[in-house]
Protein backbone atom coordinates (compact mmCIF):
# COMPACT_ATOMS: atom_id res chain seq x y z
CA UNK A 1 0.00 0.00 0.00
CA UNK A 2 2.94 2.56 0.98
CA UNK A 3 4.91 1.47 -2.16
CA UNK A 4 2.11 2.04 -4.12
CA UNK A 5 0.75 5.63 -2.91
CA UNK A 6 4.40 6.92 -3.43
CA UNK A 7 4.38 5.22 -7.16
CA UNK A 8 0.88 7.14 -7.36
CA UNK A 9 2.82 10.52 -6.18
CA UNK A 10 5.65 9.98 -7.96
CA UNK A 11 3.57 9.57 -11.52
CA UNK A 12 1.28 12.14 -10.59
CA UNK A 13 4.50 14.90 -10.51
CA UNK A 14 5.62 13.49 -13.75
CA UNK A 15 2.83 14.31 -15.25
CA UNK A 16 2.38 17.66 -13.91
CA UNK A 17 6.00 18.55 -14.70
CA UNK A 18 6.69 16.35 -17.94
CA UNK A 19 10.42 17.56 -17.99
CA UNK A 20 10.53 15.15 -14.94
CA UNK A 21 9.87 12.05 -17.21
CA UNK A 22 11.78 13.35 -20.67
CA UNK A 23 14.81 14.15 -18.55
CA UNK A 24 15.79 10.98 -17.51
CA UNK A 25 17.37 10.04 -20.59
CA UNK A 26 18.57 13.68 -22.01
CA UNK A 27 22.14 13.21 -23.52
CA UNK A 28 24.83 15.38 -24.84
CA UNK A 29 23.42 14.58 -28.52
CA UNK A 30 19.99 16.23 -27.67
CA UNK A 31 21.18 18.70 -26.13
CA UNK A 32 23.70 20.06 -29.08
CA UNK A 33 20.78 19.76 -31.23
CA UNK A 34 18.35 21.46 -29.17
CA UNK A 35 21.10 24.32 -28.73
CA UNK A 36 21.00 24.54 -32.67
CA UNK A 37 17.67 25.02 -32.94
CA UNK A 38 17.24 27.72 -29.90
CA UNK A 39 19.84 29.28 -32.16
CA UNK A 40 18.41 29.34 -35.51
CA UNK A 41 14.73 29.73 -33.81
CA UNK A 42 15.83 33.59 -32.16
CA UNK A 43 16.76 34.98 -35.88
CA UNK A 44 12.56 34.68 -36.34
CA UNK A 45 11.80 34.92 -32.96
CA UNK A 46 13.51 38.76 -31.60
CA UNK A 47 11.51 40.72 -35.15
CA UNK A 48 8.06 38.59 -34.97
CA UNK A 49 7.68 39.47 -30.54
CA UNK A 50 8.92 43.12 -31.42
CA UNK A 51 5.98 43.28 -34.07
CA UNK A 52 3.35 41.85 -32.17
CA UNK A 53 4.23 43.86 -29.11
CA UNK A 54 3.18 47.08 -30.91
CA UNK A 55 0.45 44.95 -32.74
CA UNK A 56 -0.85 44.68 -29.67
CA UNK A 57 -0.68 48.49 -28.31
CA UNK A 58 2.48 47.29 -26.24
CA UNK A 59 6.26 48.91 -26.43
CA UNK A 60 9.10 46.74 -27.57
CA UNK A 61 10.23 45.37 -24.71
CA UNK A 62 7.01 43.82 -23.75
CA UNK A 63 7.22 41.49 -26.47
CA UNK A 64 10.89 40.43 -25.72
CA UNK A 65 9.69 40.45 -21.55
CA UNK A 66 6.70 37.71 -22.29
CA UNK A 67 8.48 35.47 -25.20
CA UNK A 68 11.38 35.22 -22.38
CA UNK A 69 8.86 34.14 -19.62
CA UNK A 70 6.56 31.97 -21.76
CA UNK A 71 9.28 29.89 -23.18
CA UNK A 72 10.70 29.31 -19.61
CA UNK A 73 6.78 28.40 -18.35
CA UNK A 74 6.00 26.34 -21.39
CA UNK A 75 9.09 24.52 -21.32
CA UNK A 76 8.47 23.49 -17.60
CA UNK A 77 5.21 22.35 -17.97
CA UNK A 78 4.32 21.99 -21.75
CA UNK A 79 3.81 18.28 -23.15
CA UNK A 80 4.97 19.08 -27.05
CA UNK A 81 8.93 18.99 -27.47
CA UNK A 82 8.67 21.69 -30.17
CA UNK A 83 5.97 24.14 -29.82
CA UNK A 84 7.45 27.85 -29.19
CA UNK A 85 5.21 29.62 -27.09
CA UNK A 86 4.74 33.60 -27.17
CA UNK A 87 3.33 36.21 -29.09
CA UNK A 88 1.34 35.88 -31.82
CA UNK A 89 -0.13 37.56 -34.07
CA UNK A 90 -4.02 36.73 -33.34
CA UNK A 91 -3.47 36.55 -30.14
CA UNK A 92 -2.06 40.28 -30.02
CA UNK A 93 -5.05 41.40 -32.08
CA UNK A 94 -7.61 40.48 -29.54
CA UNK A 95 -5.35 41.52 -26.89
CA UNK A 96 -5.64 45.39 -28.45
CA UNK A 97 -9.29 44.81 -29.17
CA UNK A 98 -10.16 43.44 -25.68
CA UNK A 99 -7.77 46.25 -23.51
CA UNK A 100 -8.64 49.06 -26.01
CA UNK A 101 -11.88 49.26 -23.76
CA UNK A 102 -10.54 49.96 -21.12
CA UNK A 103 -7.89 52.41 -21.56
CA UNK A 104 -5.89 53.75 -24.89
CA UNK A 105 -3.25 52.12 -25.82
CA UNK A 106 0.62 54.10 -24.95
CA UNK A 107 -1.00 55.04 -21.63
CA UNK A 108 -0.02 53.12 -18.12
CA UNK A 109 -3.37 52.51 -17.74
CA UNK A 110 -3.24 50.32 -20.84
CA UNK A 111 -0.72 48.24 -20.20
CA UNK A 112 -1.79 47.57 -16.72
CA UNK A 113 -5.46 46.32 -18.14
CA UNK A 114 -3.32 43.92 -20.69
CA UNK A 115 -0.99 42.25 -17.67
CA UNK A 116 -4.45 41.89 -15.97
CA UNK A 117 -5.78 40.34 -18.83
CA UNK A 118 -2.80 38.03 -19.46
CA UNK A 119 -3.44 36.99 -15.75
CA UNK A 120 -7.16 35.93 -16.21
CA UNK A 121 -5.95 33.91 -19.00
CA UNK A 122 -3.58 32.08 -17.64
CA UNK A 123 -5.61 31.45 -14.62
CA UNK A 124 -8.53 30.68 -17.41
CA UNK A 125 -6.46 27.91 -18.60
CA UNK A 126 -5.31 26.24 -15.66
CA UNK A 127 -9.20 26.02 -14.70
CA UNK A 128 -9.91 24.34 -17.76
CA UNK A 129 -7.20 21.80 -16.65
CA UNK A 130 -8.78 21.32 -13.69
CA UNK A 131 -12.46 20.22 -15.16
CA UNK A 132 -10.28 18.26 -17.80
CA UNK A 133 -11.54 20.49 -20.74
CA UNK A 134 -8.40 18.73 -22.93
CA UNK A 135 -10.00 15.99 -23.26
CA UNK A 136 -13.50 17.63 -24.54
CA UNK A 137 -14.19 18.08 -27.71
CA UNK A 138 -13.79 21.66 -29.17
CA UNK A 139 -17.06 23.52 -29.72
CA UNK A 140 -15.59 26.07 -31.99
CA UNK A 141 -16.16 24.20 -35.57
CA UNK A 142 -13.17 24.08 -38.04
CA UNK A 143 -15.50 26.60 -40.49
CA UNK A 144 -15.37 28.86 -37.46
CA UNK A 145 -11.97 29.00 -36.77
CA UNK A 146 -11.37 29.14 -40.75
CA UNK A 147 -13.61 32.32 -40.88
CA UNK A 148 -12.54 33.91 -37.50
CA UNK A 149 -8.77 33.37 -38.95
CA UNK A 150 -9.38 34.58 -42.16
CA UNK A 151 -11.09 37.91 -41.28
CA UNK A 152 -8.64 38.51 -38.05
CA UNK A 153 -5.78 38.39 -40.66
CA UNK A 154 -7.27 40.93 -43.10
CA UNK A 155 -7.62 43.08 -40.08
CA UNK A 156 -4.33 42.57 -38.99
CA UNK A 157 -2.80 43.24 -42.42
CA UNK A 158 -5.23 46.40 -42.62
CA UNK A 159 -4.50 47.77 -39.72
CA UNK A 160 -0.61 47.64 -40.37
CA UNK A 161 -1.00 49.67 -43.33
CA UNK A 162 -0.92 53.39 -41.54
CA UNK A 163 2.66 52.04 -40.40
CA UNK A 164 3.67 51.01 -43.82
CA UNK A 165 3.21 55.27 -45.28
CA UNK A 166 4.37 56.87 -42.60
CA UNK A 167 0.78 57.32 -40.72
CA UNK A 168 0.21 56.64 -37.44
CA UNK A 169 -2.24 53.94 -36.27
CA UNK A 170 -6.13 54.42 -37.14
CA UNK A 171 -7.82 55.01 -33.99
CA UNK A 172 -10.56 53.27 -35.20
CA UNK A 173 -9.55 49.54 -36.07
CA UNK A 174 -12.17 48.25 -38.05
CA UNK A 175 -11.67 47.54 -41.76
CA UNK A 176 -14.05 50.81 -42.95
CA UNK A 177 -12.49 52.53 -40.38
CA UNK A 178 -8.79 51.71 -41.55
CA UNK A 179 -9.32 52.41 -45.16
CA UNK A 180 -11.58 55.39 -44.60
CA UNK A 181 -8.77 57.14 -42.62
CA UNK A 182 -6.06 55.92 -45.58
CA UNK A 183 -8.53 57.81 -47.62
CA UNK A 184 -8.35 61.33 -45.69
CA UNK A 185 -4.91 61.00 -45.08
CA UNK A 186 -4.15 60.61 -48.24
CA UNK A 187 -1.48 63.82 -48.16
CA UNK A 188 0.77 62.70 -45.43
CA UNK A 189 2.04 59.67 -47.02
CA UNK A 190 5.91 59.28 -46.66
CA UNK A 191 7.73 58.04 -50.08
CA UNK A 192 10.64 56.97 -47.69
CA UNK A 193 8.80 55.02 -45.37
CA UNK A 194 6.73 53.13 -48.41
CA UNK A 195 9.83 51.95 -49.82
CA UNK A 196 11.84 50.59 -47.11
CA UNK A 197 8.33 48.96 -45.92
CA UNK A 198 7.61 47.93 -50.03
CA UNK A 199 11.27 46.64 -49.60
CA UNK A 200 10.85 44.71 -46.78
CA UNK A 201 7.86 42.94 -47.59
CA UNK A 202 9.41 42.09 -51.32
CA UNK A 203 12.15 40.43 -49.31
CA UNK A 204 10.12 38.58 -46.98
CA UNK A 205 8.03 37.46 -50.17
CA UNK A 206 11.44 36.83 -51.96
CA UNK A 207 12.66 34.52 -48.95
CA UNK A 208 9.04 32.27 -48.18
CA UNK A 209 8.71 31.77 -52.41
CA UNK A 210 12.04 31.55 -54.39
CA UNK A 211 14.63 31.68 -51.86
CA UNK A 212 14.62 27.65 -51.02
CA UNK A 213 14.92 26.99 -54.84
CA UNK A 214 17.82 29.26 -55.20
CA UNK A 215 19.60 27.54 -52.32
CA UNK A 216 18.37 24.34 -53.54
CA UNK A 217 20.49 25.32 -57.15
CA UNK A 218 23.23 26.13 -55.32
CA UNK A 219 23.26 22.94 -53.74
CA UNK A 220 22.80 24.16 -50.39
CA UNK A 221 21.81 20.84 -48.12
CA UNK A 222 17.92 21.00 -47.15
CA UNK A 223 17.73 21.22 -43.95
CA UNK A 224 20.12 24.14 -44.01
CA UNK A 225 17.84 26.26 -46.40
CA UNK A 226 14.87 25.60 -44.75
CA UNK A 227 16.44 27.70 -42.16
CA UNK A 228 17.24 30.13 -43.97
CA UNK A 229 14.19 30.45 -45.75
CA UNK A 230 12.72 30.47 -42.25
CA UNK A 231 15.35 33.37 -40.89
CA UNK A 232 13.67 35.85 -43.34
CA UNK A 233 12.08 38.12 -40.43
CA UNK A 234 15.97 38.71 -39.32
CA UNK A 235 17.28 39.69 -43.22
CA UNK A 236 14.21 42.21 -43.12
CA UNK A 237 15.37 43.68 -39.57
CA UNK A 238 18.84 43.88 -40.66
CA UNK A 239 17.55 45.41 -44.33
CA UNK A 240 15.90 48.12 -42.13
CA UNK A 241 18.78 49.02 -40.13
CA UNK A 242 21.21 49.64 -42.62
CA UNK A 243 19.19 51.89 -44.89
CA UNK A 244 18.39 53.70 -41.55
CA UNK A 245 22.79 53.99 -41.42
CA UNK A 246 23.36 54.62 -44.85
CA UNK A 247 20.52 57.66 -45.81
CA UNK A 248 20.98 60.68 -44.48
CA UNK A 249 19.19 62.00 -41.23
CA UNK A 250 17.36 64.39 -43.53
CA UNK A 251 15.79 61.99 -45.75
CA UNK A 252 14.79 59.07 -42.79
CA UNK A 253 13.96 62.06 -40.59
CA UNK A 254 9.92 60.90 -40.96
CA UNK A 255 10.97 57.55 -40.36
CA UNK A 256 9.01 56.17 -37.34
CA UNK A 257 11.38 53.59 -35.43
CA UNK A 258 11.18 51.70 -32.78
CA UNK A 259 12.68 53.64 -30.24
CA UNK A 260 14.86 53.20 -26.61
CA UNK A 261 14.33 49.10 -25.76
CA UNK A 262 15.21 49.22 -22.28
CA UNK A 263 18.79 47.03 -21.81
CA UNK A 264 17.95 45.31 -18.59
CA UNK A 265 15.95 42.24 -16.78
CA UNK A 266 12.70 42.65 -16.56
CA UNK A 267 10.73 43.77 -13.25
CA UNK A 268 8.77 40.88 -11.59
CA UNK A 269 5.76 41.91 -9.92
CA UNK A 270 2.40 40.21 -9.12
CA UNK A 271 -0.78 41.81 -10.43
CA UNK A 272 -3.79 42.07 -8.12
CA UNK A 273 -6.68 43.25 -9.32
CA UNK A 274 -10.41 43.39 -8.19
CA UNK A 275 -13.48 41.38 -8.91
CA UNK A 276 -15.14 43.84 -10.59
CA UNK A 277 -12.18 44.18 -12.97
CA UNK A 278 -11.54 40.55 -12.99
CA UNK A 279 -15.23 40.09 -14.49
CA UNK A 280 -14.79 42.51 -16.53
CA UNK A 281 -12.08 40.90 -18.29
CA UNK A 282 -13.59 37.47 -17.80
CA UNK A 283 -15.45 37.24 -21.26
CA UNK A 284 -12.88 38.60 -23.50
CA UNK A 285 -9.86 36.98 -21.56
CA UNK A 286 -12.21 32.93 -22.08
CA UNK A 287 -12.56 33.89 -25.77
CA UNK A 288 -8.72 34.33 -25.85
CA UNK A 289 -8.10 31.41 -24.11
CA UNK A 290 -9.93 29.24 -26.18
CA UNK A 291 -8.01 30.52 -29.25
CA UNK A 292 -4.57 29.99 -27.68
CA UNK A 293 -5.70 26.42 -26.75
CA UNK A 294 -6.84 25.79 -30.27
CA UNK A 295 -4.18 27.57 -31.96
CA UNK A 296 -1.81 25.71 -29.73
CA UNK A 297 -2.69 22.35 -29.59
CA UNK A 298 -3.51 22.21 -32.92
CA UNK A 299 0.27 23.18 -34.01
CA UNK A 300 1.17 20.89 -31.14
CA UNK A 301 -0.69 17.61 -32.55
CA UNK A 302 0.44 18.58 -35.96
CA UNK A 303 4.17 18.50 -35.19
CA UNK A 304 3.71 15.52 -33.11
CA UNK A 305 2.60 13.53 -35.65
CA UNK A 306 5.48 14.15 -38.06
CA UNK A 307 7.66 12.72 -35.42
CA UNK A 308 5.47 9.91 -34.08
CA UNK A 309 5.08 11.84 -30.86
CA UNK A 310 2.10 12.71 -29.06
CA UNK A 311 0.55 15.26 -27.05
CA UNK A 312 -1.69 15.80 -23.43
CA UNK A 313 -4.23 18.25 -24.78
CA UNK A 314 -5.02 18.41 -20.76
CA UNK A 315 -0.95 19.16 -19.90
CA UNK A 316 -1.22 21.50 -22.78
CA UNK A 317 -3.85 23.53 -20.81
CA UNK A 318 -1.05 23.77 -18.30
CA UNK A 319 1.93 24.94 -19.83
CA UNK A 320 -0.51 27.43 -22.00
CA UNK A 321 -1.48 29.00 -18.40
CA UNK A 322 1.78 28.86 -16.83
CA UNK A 323 3.38 30.84 -19.98
CA UNK A 324 0.41 33.11 -19.89
CA UNK A 325 0.73 33.85 -15.91
CA UNK A 326 4.56 33.95 -16.71
CA UNK A 327 3.65 36.78 -19.16
CA UNK A 328 2.09 38.83 -16.60
CA UNK A 329 4.55 39.00 -14.14
CA UNK A 330 6.77 40.43 -16.34
CA UNK A 331 4.05 43.41 -18.01
CA UNK A 332 3.67 41.25 -20.76
CA UNK A 333 0.90 40.29 -22.65
CA UNK A 334 -1.10 36.71 -23.88
CA UNK A 335 0.48 34.67 -25.50
CA UNK A 336 0.17 30.96 -27.75
CA UNK A 337 1.98 28.56 -29.82
CA UNK A 338 3.76 30.41 -32.98
CA UNK A 339 2.98 28.05 -36.03
CA UNK A 340 6.29 29.64 -37.70
CA UNK A 341 8.63 29.48 -35.26
CA UNK A 342 7.45 25.86 -34.23
CA UNK A 343 8.02 25.13 -37.33
CA UNK A 344 11.54 26.60 -37.82
CA UNK A 345 12.13 24.96 -34.18
CA UNK A 346 11.33 21.26 -35.31
CA UNK A 347 12.80 21.65 -38.46
CA UNK A 348 16.31 22.58 -37.02
CA UNK A 349 15.71 19.76 -35.40
CA UNK A 350 14.74 20.15 -31.58
CA UNK A 351 14.51 17.21 -29.19
CA UNK A 352 13.36 18.55 -26.38
CA UNK A 353 11.88 22.20 -24.72
CA UNK A 354 15.12 22.59 -23.83
CA UNK A 355 15.35 24.02 -27.37
CA UNK A 356 12.96 27.00 -26.13
CA UNK A 357 15.00 27.32 -23.38
CA UNK A 358 17.99 28.04 -24.97
CA UNK A 359 15.78 30.39 -27.26
CA UNK A 360 14.53 32.37 -23.87
CA UNK A 361 18.42 32.80 -22.58
CA UNK A 362 19.74 33.55 -26.17
CA UNK A 363 16.59 36.27 -25.60
CA UNK A 364 17.62 37.93 -22.67
CA UNK A 365 21.39 38.06 -23.78
CA UNK A 366 20.30 40.40 -26.62
CA UNK A 367 17.88 41.79 -24.58
CA UNK A 368 20.96 42.70 -22.11
CA UNK A 369 23.69 43.66 -24.37
CA UNK A 370 22.14 43.88 -28.33
CA UNK A 371 18.70 45.83 -26.92
CA UNK A 372 20.31 49.27 -28.36
CA UNK A 373 20.48 47.74 -31.82
CA UNK A 374 16.75 47.78 -32.38
CA UNK A 375 16.50 52.19 -31.55
CA UNK A 376 16.71 52.91 -35.33
CA UNK A 377 14.26 49.66 -36.37
CA UNK A 378 11.76 51.00 -38.68
CA UNK A 379 8.49 49.93 -37.59
CA UNK A 380 7.35 50.32 -41.08
CA UNK A 381 9.55 46.61 -41.71
CA UNK A 382 8.07 45.53 -38.39
CA UNK A 383 4.70 45.88 -40.37
CA UNK A 384 6.15 44.29 -43.21
CA UNK A 385 6.77 41.70 -41.24
CA UNK A 386 3.56 41.84 -39.24
CA UNK A 387 1.59 41.34 -43.00
CA UNK A 388 3.44 38.86 -44.46
CA UNK A 389 3.05 36.46 -41.62
CA UNK A 390 -0.74 37.37 -41.35
CA UNK A 391 -1.35 36.44 -45.11
CA UNK A 392 0.08 33.01 -44.32
CA UNK A 393 -2.81 32.35 -41.94
CA UNK A 394 -5.56 32.52 -44.65
CA UNK A 395 -5.82 28.81 -45.88
CA UNK A 396 -7.34 29.34 -49.36
CA UNK A 397 -7.08 25.71 -49.99
CA UNK A 398 -8.91 25.36 -46.23
CA UNK A 399 -11.90 27.90 -47.68
CA UNK A 400 -12.21 26.63 -50.95
CA UNK A 401 -12.68 23.04 -49.58
CA UNK A 402 -15.41 24.21 -47.28
CA UNK A 403 -17.51 25.78 -49.80
CA UNK A 404 -16.76 22.76 -52.17
CA UNK A 405 -18.25 19.99 -49.66
CA UNK A 406 -20.41 21.12 -46.79
CA UNK A 407 -23.28 23.78 -47.69
CA UNK A 408 -23.74 24.06 -43.63
CA UNK A 409 -20.04 25.29 -42.94
CA UNK A 410 -19.97 27.53 -45.87
CA UNK A 411 -22.54 29.03 -44.46
CA UNK A 412 -21.25 28.81 -40.92
CA UNK A 413 -17.65 30.46 -42.38
CA UNK A 414 -19.03 33.47 -44.16
CA UNK A 415 -21.63 34.71 -41.37
CA UNK A 416 -18.46 34.23 -39.04
CA UNK A 417 -15.78 35.79 -41.72
CA UNK A 418 -18.38 38.62 -41.71
CA UNK A 419 -19.35 39.54 -38.90
CA UNK A 420 -15.67 39.22 -37.32
CA UNK A 421 -14.33 42.13 -40.22
CA UNK A 422 -18.14 43.99 -39.68
CA UNK A 423 -17.95 43.64 -35.75
CA UNK A 424 -14.81 43.37 -34.52
CA UNK A 425 -13.22 39.49 -33.07
CA UNK A 426 -14.71 38.68 -30.32
CA UNK A 427 -18.44 39.63 -31.49
CA UNK A 428 -17.18 37.80 -34.25
CA UNK A 429 -16.04 34.47 -33.07
CA UNK A 430 -19.27 34.50 -30.90
CA UNK A 431 -21.61 34.91 -33.62
CA UNK A 432 -20.03 32.16 -35.90
CA UNK A 433 -20.21 29.85 -32.41
CA UNK A 434 -24.13 31.00 -32.33
CA UNK A 435 -24.64 29.79 -36.22
CA UNK A 436 -22.85 26.72 -35.73
CA UNK A 437 -25.50 25.62 -33.14
CA UNK A 438 -28.55 27.04 -34.73
CA UNK A 439 -27.45 24.68 -38.11
CA UNK A 440 -26.54 22.26 -35.73
CA UNK A 441 -30.12 21.81 -34.24
CA UNK A 442 -31.58 22.88 -37.33
CA UNK A 443 -29.95 20.45 -38.72
CA UNK A 444 -30.92 17.95 -35.70
CA UNK A 445 -34.39 18.78 -35.87
CA UNK A 446 -35.16 16.74 -39.00
CA UNK A 447 -32.47 14.09 -39.47
CA UNK A 448 -32.54 11.68 -42.13
CA UNK A 449 -35.32 8.99 -41.89
CA UNK A 450 -35.03 6.07 -44.44
CA UNK A 451 -37.76 3.25 -45.21
CA UNK A 452 -35.17 -0.11 -45.80
CA UNK A 453 -35.79 -3.18 -47.38
CA UNK A 454 -33.32 -6.36 -47.07
CA UNK A 455 -30.71 -6.33 -49.73
CA UNK A 456 -31.15 -9.67 -51.91
CA UNK A 457 -30.80 -12.87 -49.37
CA UNK A 458 -28.64 -10.93 -47.28
CA UNK A 459 -28.75 -9.80 -43.73
CA UNK A 460 -28.07 -5.78 -45.10
CA UNK A 461 -30.98 -3.52 -44.87
CA UNK A 462 -30.85 -0.43 -47.22
CA UNK A 463 -32.82 2.81 -48.88
CA UNK A 464 -35.82 1.91 -50.58
CA UNK A 465 -35.11 5.31 -52.66
CA UNK A 466 -31.59 4.14 -53.01
CA UNK A 467 -31.24 0.37 -53.92
CA UNK A 468 -32.90 -1.96 -55.37
CA UNK A 469 -34.37 -3.96 -51.82
CA UNK A 470 -37.20 -6.65 -50.83
CA UNK A 471 -40.12 -4.80 -48.35
CA UNK A 472 -43.53 -6.34 -46.98
CA UNK A 473 -46.35 -4.41 -47.21
CA UNK A 474 -46.81 -5.54 -43.48
CA UNK A 475 -43.70 -4.32 -42.00
CA UNK A 476 -42.59 -0.66 -42.10
CA UNK A 477 -39.18 -0.67 -41.46
CA UNK A 478 -37.73 2.69 -40.60
CA UNK A 479 -34.17 3.73 -39.94
CA UNK A 480 -33.84 7.32 -37.90
CA UNK A 481 -30.03 8.40 -38.36
CA UNK A 482 -30.12 10.06 -35.25
CA UNK A 483 -30.34 9.97 -31.50
CA UNK A 484 -34.34 10.66 -30.23
CA UNK A 485 -34.04 14.12 -28.45
CA UNK A 486 -36.47 17.20 -28.09
CA UNK A 487 -35.33 18.14 -31.08
CA UNK A 488 -36.18 16.00 -33.28
CA UNK A 489 -39.46 13.52 -31.46
CA UNK A 490 -41.71 15.83 -33.22
CA UNK A 491 -40.46 15.30 -36.81
CA UNK A 492 -39.62 11.68 -36.33
CA UNK A 493 -43.22 10.94 -35.39
CA UNK A 494 -44.77 12.50 -38.24
CA UNK A 495 -42.66 11.18 -41.05
CA UNK A 496 -43.64 7.54 -39.28
CA UNK A 497 -47.78 8.37 -38.87
CA UNK A 498 -47.93 9.88 -42.40
CA UNK A 499 -46.33 6.51 -43.32
CA UNK A 500 -49.18 4.79 -41.65
CA UNK A 501 -51.66 6.71 -42.92
CA UNK A 502 -50.53 5.93 -46.44
CA UNK A 503 -50.53 2.37 -46.70
CA UNK A 504 -53.10 0.74 -44.71
CA UNK A 505 -51.70 -2.78 -44.58
CA UNK A 506 -49.33 -2.14 -42.73
CA UNK A 507 -49.20 -3.90 -39.16
CA UNK A 508 -45.98 -3.45 -37.95
CA UNK A 509 -43.62 -0.45 -37.27
CA UNK A 510 -40.07 -1.39 -37.08
CA UNK A 511 -37.81 1.35 -35.70
CA UNK A 512 -33.99 0.62 -36.44
CA UNK A 513 -31.99 2.40 -33.72
CA UNK A 514 -28.83 1.88 -35.01
CA UNK A 515 -28.12 5.60 -34.90
CA UNK A 516 -29.50 6.23 -31.84
CA UNK A 517 -26.55 7.07 -29.08
CA UNK A 518 -29.38 8.40 -26.96
CA UNK A 519 -32.61 8.97 -25.81
CA UNK A 520 -33.88 11.53 -23.52
CA UNK A 521 -37.25 12.75 -21.64
CA UNK A 522 -39.02 13.97 -24.96
CA UNK A 523 -37.69 10.94 -26.62
CA UNK A 524 -38.88 8.27 -24.57
CA UNK A 525 -42.49 10.41 -24.57
CA UNK A 526 -42.55 10.60 -28.57
CA UNK A 527 -42.11 6.35 -28.31
CA UNK A 528 -44.89 5.68 -25.46
CA UNK A 529 -47.28 8.44 -27.61
CA UNK A 530 -46.20 6.48 -30.97
CA UNK A 531 -46.92 3.56 -29.75
CA UNK A 532 -50.54 4.09 -28.07
CA UNK A 533 -51.21 6.08 -31.25
CA UNK A 534 -50.43 3.12 -33.43
CA UNK A 535 -52.23 0.54 -31.45
CA UNK A 536 -55.54 2.33 -31.79
CA UNK A 537 -55.09 1.72 -35.39
CA UNK A 538 -54.14 -2.16 -35.08
CA UNK A 539 -50.67 -1.19 -35.62
CA UNK A 540 -47.38 -2.80 -33.09
CA UNK A 541 -44.03 -0.61 -32.91
CA UNK A 542 -40.99 -2.47 -32.24
CA UNK A 543 -37.19 -1.82 -31.98
CA UNK A 544 -34.18 -3.23 -33.78
CA UNK A 545 -30.46 -3.16 -32.60
CA UNK A 546 -30.69 -0.95 -29.81
CA UNK A 547 -27.43 -0.01 -28.60
CA UNK A 548 -26.39 -1.16 -24.72
CA UNK A 549 -26.24 2.31 -23.13
CA UNK A 550 -29.50 3.08 -24.54
CA UNK A 551 -30.74 -0.65 -23.76
CA UNK A 552 -29.75 0.40 -20.63
CA UNK A 553 -32.03 3.32 -19.76
CA UNK A 554 -35.17 1.83 -21.40
CA UNK A 555 -35.35 -1.51 -19.13
CA UNK A 556 -36.25 1.02 -16.05
CA UNK A 557 -38.99 2.70 -18.62
CA UNK A 558 -42.48 2.02 -18.15
CA UNK A 559 -42.93 1.76 -22.10
CA UNK A 560 -40.19 -1.26 -22.15
CA UNK A 561 -42.01 -3.15 -19.15
CA UNK A 562 -45.57 -2.31 -20.95
CA UNK A 563 -45.00 -2.20 -24.74
CA UNK A 564 -46.95 -4.50 -27.30
CA UNK A 565 -44.19 -5.07 -29.89
CA UNK A 566 -40.58 -6.48 -28.76
CA UNK A 567 -37.02 -5.23 -29.17
CA UNK A 568 -34.75 -7.45 -31.66
CA UNK A 569 -31.31 -8.08 -31.86
CA UNK A 570 -30.50 -7.69 -35.61
CA UNK A 571 -33.00 -6.19 -38.71
CA UNK A 572 -32.51 -9.43 -40.04
CA UNK A 573 -34.50 -11.51 -37.34
CA UNK A 574 -37.07 -8.39 -36.81
CA UNK A 575 -37.80 -8.64 -40.35
CA UNK A 576 -37.74 -12.87 -40.52
CA UNK A 577 -40.17 -13.01 -37.34
CA UNK A 578 -42.56 -10.41 -38.69
CA UNK A 579 -42.11 -10.23 -42.28
CA UNK A 580 -41.26 -13.32 -43.13
CA UNK A 581 -38.52 -11.93 -45.56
Amino acid sequence: MIGGGIITRVLLIKDIFPVLEWGQNYSAASLRADAVAGVVVLFITIPQVIAYAFLAGMPAEAGLYACLMSLMGYALFGSSKALAVGPTAIVAMMTLEAASVYAQPGLVTYGEVVVQLSVVTGLILIALRVINFGSVVSFLSHAVITGFIAAAALLIISNQFPLMIGLASSADTSLAGVYRYLFHEYGGYEVVVIAISLGATLLLVFCRTWLGAVLAAMRVPESLAQNLTKSAPMYAVILGLLVMAVLPREITASVSVVGDVPGELPHVSVVLMNAERFLELLPSAFLIAMVIFMESTSIGMAIASKSRDKINPNQELVGLGAANLGSSLVGGFPVAGSFARTIVNFSSGAVSQVASLVTALLVLVTLLMFSTAFHDLPKGVLSAIIVVSAWQLIDIPAIRKIFQFNRTDAVTFSVTFIAVLAFGVETGVLTGIAISFLLLIRKSSKPHIAVVGRVGDSEHFRNVNRFDVTTSPKVLAVRVDESFYFVNTRHIENFILAQIADVEEIEHVLLICTAANFIDTSGLEMLEEMSENLQEVDVTLHLAEVKSPVMDKLRETGFYKNMAGQVFFTTDLAMKELAGI
